[in-house]
């Protein structure tokens, strides 16, 4: 703000000195006397030197962070909340118990069928002795015997319903959403879920590449994630998708980062910039130098008489503040960045401020 209200004072001042000299050239025409005098306007600018420096090419768009693993934990029996072991907020691990249902019921039913299948085992071993003396027929003691094996798996059964009554974690992770309470009612294999578990050691974000930027993407590459209350975190591409999404010309191409200090939270609002490749010396000019006109980009230098001459460019990668210049321009020439507007081939201009 204060090298654009100088640039206005000394524009003014010049103009200001101009009229005067012009004023005093139309008094001095007046006598025959007097000499003749050219006046030359002097345009005040900024400018700045070429110079060479480090550009990357990059595609910025944004993304919201989703965990690599999660699950909806559901009840497997029925039953009455007894106990929860776990709160939103803690972590978890794979087969960790958080909750247990009432099992009397579980209970009594294996009781009453290891009881049952006791029995059964006591008359097969009865009745096996019979028939190896031939006392009772084949048909009988096979019968038998797969009756045996028949409330076996039953047994089984029930052994297997008095363990679904505790309520077991399938991954590791975090609690992200309790939704059950002691004392309520569960249904077996209802839809709404109990528990719900995100693992956010390694997080996800899936963009939308314009089918353009495809061929320069390549699975490995650097991704950096910006967000707004935390440092910035590398990522990497890992996938991308084989087809173009025909509605929107773009593919599905999707970035992993390290949480392994769960400093990011799966939903988190992040920028995403693909870094393609980076340049380490490049000749670089500021975006503010460069006119784009006529699907070319030009720049004024200023030569060594005070005056501009303007020059086509040809630019490459660009940065937030910087274009890369192919073709065009050497390094150290000293281009406008400010004053355009007043400038044309040739025009003599005073450079007030360098940035």
């Amino acid at each position: 703000m204060k090298t654009r209200s100088l640039l206005a004072t000394a524009v003014t001042t010049a103009l200001l000195a101009g009229s005067l000299v012009l004023t005093g050239c139309g008094s001095a025409e007046g006598s025959p006397d007097a000499a003749k005098v050219d006046a030359v306007i002097s345009i005040p600018v900024e400018a700045a030197l070429v110079s060479r420096g480090e550009i990357s090419s990059l595609y910025r768009t944004t993304s919201t962070l989703e965990a690599k693993e999660d699950a909806e934990v559901n009840s497997k029996s029925t039953g009455i909340v007894q106990q929860l072991f776990v709160e939103e907020g803690d972590y978890v691990k794979a087969g960790q118990v958080m909750a247990i249902l009432d099992t009397e019921r579980q209970q009594l039913n294996l009781a009453k069928g290891k009881a049952e299948l006791g029995q059964l085992k006591s008359e097969l071993a009865r009745l096996e002795t019979m028939y190896q003396k031939k006392l009772v027929s084949f048909d009988v003691y096979d019968k038998l015997k797969w009756q045996v094996e028949s409330l076996s798996a039953s047994v089984a059964l029930s052994e297997l319903a008095l363990k679904e009554t505790q309520i077991i974690a399938p991954i590791s992770g975090v609690i992200a959403r309790r939704h059950v309470k002691v004392g309520q009612l569960i249904t077996e294999y209802s839809s709404k879920a109990l528990f719900e578990i995100v693992s956010q050691e390694r997080l996800e974000a899936v963009i939308n590449l314009p089918e353009h930027q495809l061929p320069r993407a390549k699975v490995g590459q650097v991704a950096h994630l910006h967000f707004a209350a935390l440092p910035a975190k590398e990522a990497k591409i890992i996938r991308i998708s084989p087809v173009v999404d025909a509605t929107t010309g773009t593919a599905r191409v999707t970035v992993a980062v390290d949480n392994s200090d769960l400093t990011l939270k799966a939903g988190m609002f992040a920028q995403v910039e693909v870094q393609y490749d980076a340049k380490a010396a490049a000749l670089l000019v500021p975006k503010r130098a460069v006119m784009a006109m006529d699907n070319s980009s030009s720049v004024f230098v200023v030569n060594k008489d005070g005056k501009v001459e303007r020059k086509t460019i040809t630019t490459g990668y660009e940065s937030d503040t910087m274009f890369e210049v192919v073709e065009g321009l050497t390094e150290g020439e000293q281009v406008v960045t400010a004053g355009h507007a007043s400038l044309k081939e040739q025009s003599p201009v005073q450079v007030i401020a360098k940035s």
